[in-house]
């Protein structure tokens, strides 16, 4: 396109000129800002506030290298401690995998000589079991390996009556040190993306249509396709603004962690942003007011909120409910910039989550066009 052409540059006029003044239409709607604004930076304030390493129990992730009976004994012994919030059995790599996630607090090697009986004096073998926690949250992974230590000696004194047999070496792993909060503020990223694109599209152009503005378009000068534009690129605007608040709020005051690249975090917002506004021009098409817009769009978000993962993590849902909800365009996008943020992933590495994104877009794109209506 020729930005030269007399009817160009009025055509690029009268986008800058829409935008700007979406942008400043935006701000000046309080219930908007509040909503897209203030609500994530609160969500963020609060749990940041009472975001603490302190718990009664933890969780533990059991590797069993022997096949002995009373190995078997002991892992059980360990999985019904009132302690130990979840107990789980895995390998040693996948188990690291998890300490590094945050996903476990510590780990138990249980080794293979472990309930063997030496040939020699046909008496138990000495073992050492090892565990392993963060090192960036000591007292954590410590008290676990208090608690593991008692499991062993009251394990111990009942088995063989003896000195002691087994004993617990425990080491700390350096890891991304991750805190619940590193987890959230993705989420919480995610979410308000999720509520800038529907909210406040939704809202504003059922606003137009009651008032009669959109009508009134057809009148004017200005194309309809060039108030949508600006509409939009207001959005994106805003969003990316959002985005940057939100980050500097959590990185500068709570000391949030960031592995991977910011600039993959805002390519992520970008897509998000263009997903969810595809849901926010569908409810905005159908709804003729505010009254049947509210509904609508609540219905859409309010089950996304708590099934994404945005505050809980999705492994704590029933296996059933994990697989639905997967598909959730909130899930894609919240779980694409959790992977960038806190594991450092590539977007290559998220390609799947992307994918999941765009189907979303062009799915809620064909039916923005078959149910907006300009009145």
């Amino acid at each position: 396109m020729d930005k030269k052409h007399p009817r160009h540059q009025k055509r690029w006029l009268a986008y800058k000129t829409l935008t700007v003044a979406s942008v400043k239409m935006y701000f000046r709607n309080r219930t908007a800002v509040f909503f897209t604004l203030f609500i994530p930076v609160m969500f963020i304030l609060i749990f940041g506030a009472f975001n603490t390493t302190k718990q009664s129990n933890f969780k533990l992730t059991i590797v069993n290298n022997s096949n002995t009976e009373l190995a078997g004994q002991f892992t059980k012994a360990l999985e019904d401690n009132k302690n130990v919030f979840n107990a789980s059995q895995n390998n040693i790599d996948n188990a690291k995998d998890l300490l590094d996630k945050g996903k476990t607090d510590l780990i138990i090697v249980i080794p293979s000589q472990f309930g063997s009986i030496d040939p020699t004096t046909q008496k138990l073998q000495a073992a050492e079991i090892t565990t392993y926690y963060n090192k960036g949250q000591p007292q954590v992974g410590q008290a676990a390996s208090l608690v593991i230590g008692q499991i062993v000696s009251s394990f111990n004194n009942e088995i063989t009556r003896t000195p002691v047999v087994y004993s617990v070496n425990s080491q700390g792993i350096s890891t991304h040190n991750l805190s619940y909060l590193d987890y959230l503020v993705p989420g919480i990223l995610a979410l308000s993306i999720m509520q800038l694109g529907i909210f406040s599209i939704a809202f504003a152009f059922v606003s137009f249509k009651s008032t009669g503005a959109l009508r009134r378009l057809f009148v004017t000068p200005t194309h309809p396709i060039s108030f949508i534009f600006g509409q939009s690129v207001a959005r994106f605007i805003i969003a990316f603004l959002q985005v940057a608040l939100l980050l500097a709020l959590s990185i500068l005051v709570f000391k949030v962690q960031v592995v991977g690249s910011i600039l993959n975090m805002f390519i992520l917002a970008f897509l998000g942003i263009i997903v969810f506004l595809m849901f926010g021009f569908a409810v905005a098409g159908w709804a003729k007011d505010e009254n049947q817009a509210a509904p609508i769009a609540n219905l859409i978000t309010f089950p996304m909120l708590f099934l994404s993962g945005t505050f809980i993590p999705r492994d704590n849902l029933p296996e059933w409910l994990q697989r639905l909800t997967g598909f959730l365009p909130l899930t894609y996008l919240a779980d694409a910039m959790r992977s960038v943020s806190t594991l450092g992933y590539s977007l290559w590495q998220v390609r799947m989550d992307i994918l999941g994104l765009i189907v979303w877009g062009i799915i809620m794109f064909i039916v923005a066009i078959k149910v907006f209506k300009w009145e």
